[in-house]
């Protein structure tokens, strides 16, 4: 996948009794871009597997179909991937809310390749925590994939 991504409206932040969090450094209206999901992108069953053997954190894959019905993740267990060597990326440290959650993911497709959007789904503030809900108790979580709205 090619690297052009530059969320520079986000920040990483340790929240006392949280832990790590994405905030936001200025207010966001509905329906903007936010950020990506950024990962390798591999086969469901792939993803599956180390879905599976992940000890510890289980999180940081993402399940989806993509624009030809190919089941799909992109697999964002490495803190660091090959294009941003020195930096973890925003998408992977979001954390889940089925309750509060301020965005939903968006399947795009770029030079042919998917790619995973978030879009804010109400206004937010500067210094907010963005998170959405990761599906995880949905049927289609790591099984047909995520039901996103193509673009």
């Amino acid at each position: 996948m090619s690297c052009k991504q530059c969320w520079k409206e986000l920040q990483g932040m340790d929240i006392e009794g949280k832990g790590p969090r994405v905030v936001t450094t200025r207010p966001f209206a509905c329906g903007e871009v936010i950020c990506d999901y950024h990962g390798r992108l591999i086969s469901r069953e792939e993803g599956l597997e180390i879905y599976q053997n992940s000890e510890g954190e289980a999180g940081h894959s993402f399940f989806f179909t993509d624009k030809n019905g190919q089941l799909m993740c992109l697999d964002a267990h490495e803190e660091h991937c090959e294009c941003h060597p020195n930096k973890t990326t925003f998408g992977r440290q979001m954390k889940h809310s089925a309750k509060w959650g301020n965005l939903s993911p968006r399947l795009y497709s770029v030079e042919d390749e998917p790619v995973i959007l978030f879009m804010t789904t109400r206004s937010i503030q500067r210094g907010e925590e963005i998170q959405y809900d990761y599906g995880d108790n949905k049927r289609a979580y790591a099984g047909d994939g995520l039901d996103l709205m193509p673009s």
